[in-house]
């Protein structure tokens, strides 16, 4: 975690929100250290020729920006927004919200036990972060492990912990979709396809099949995680080809981005 008198590193990735927009740059506040100001020249606002600054970056959003120099002693930070990539940004600005949610859930935690936050932090965030990079990640194993999730933490404070974090954290799932196309030409392929679809639905857990016309059919697997997603789809899949080619049919499966 940033402390508020502490600056970041150059190189570093920070998150900071656009507090004021002027022809030769904006001026940006580092949202997790302490708001201390920083600056993005116009040339470091986008990749390519900027006419109007304004179209490229607006006062109130919340960005991530690379920083390429600090003077200590006076505390001037220059950053940049051209150095970091869609996906970067993106990945940055969720860590930092993740933070967030963490730290306010630390904080209810804290009135609830009527204690002090920096308690709190000390008794529960800590021992957590020695064994995970980030509290999001700790609180997603906690849900799905319960207290053998949560070594270290203090004993006063596990069950309240554990309750606040089911209650809050969800898991996430990963969906994976494709179309299934079936061919089967006998007097009663209608029985023979909906039993083979039956069987294939059955053979993993939170699995959908949809009919879309044309002897095509939409599949959709869930699951936790997509190694399990992918082995669940697969399965699917294999049942169904297996099904309709015991029956004299073919089919094929085309994947969905």
């Amino acid at each position: 975690m940033n402390e508020e008198h502490e600056l970041p590193e150059p190189g570093e990735i920070v998150v900071c929100k656009v507090k004021q927009v002027l022809n030769y740059g904006a001026f940006a506040e580092l949202v997790e250290y302490g708001n201390e100001k920083g600056f993005v020249h116009v040339s470091q606002v986008a990749t390519r020729w900027v006419k109007n600054i304004r179209n490229h970056v607006k006062e109130g959003q919340i960005r991530a920006a690379k920083v390429l120099s600090i003077n200590r002693d006076r505390k001037q930070i220059d950053l940049s927004f051209t150095k970091v990539s869609s996906n970067a940004q993106r990945a940055r600005i969720e860590e930092w919200k993740q933070l967030k949610r963490c730290r306010k859930m630390l904080e209810n935690l804290a009135k609830e036990q009527k204690k002090e936050e920096d308690e709190v932090w000390e008794k529960v965030a800590k021992p957590l972060l020695e064994n995970y990079e980030t509290l999001a990640e700790a609180f997603l194993e906690i849900v799905v492990k319960g207290e053998m999730a949560a070594k270290g933490v203090d004993k006063e404070l596990m069950q309240p912990l554990l309750e606040l974090v089911k209650k809050n954290v969800s898991v996430p799932e990963k969906t994976l979709k494709g179309v299934l196309s079936i061919k089967l030409l006998k007097p009663d392929a209608i029985d023979k396809i909906k039993l083979a679809l039956e069987k294939a639905e059955k053979a993993a857990k939170n699995t959908k099949l949809f009919y879309k016309g044309g002897g095509k059919y939409a599949l959709k697997v869930t699951a936790p995680d997509f190694k399990q997603a992918e082995k669940s789809l697969n399965k699917v899949v294999e049942t169904l080809a297996k099904e309709i080619k015991s029956f004299g049919g073919e089919s094929s499966f085309e994947r969905s981005e």
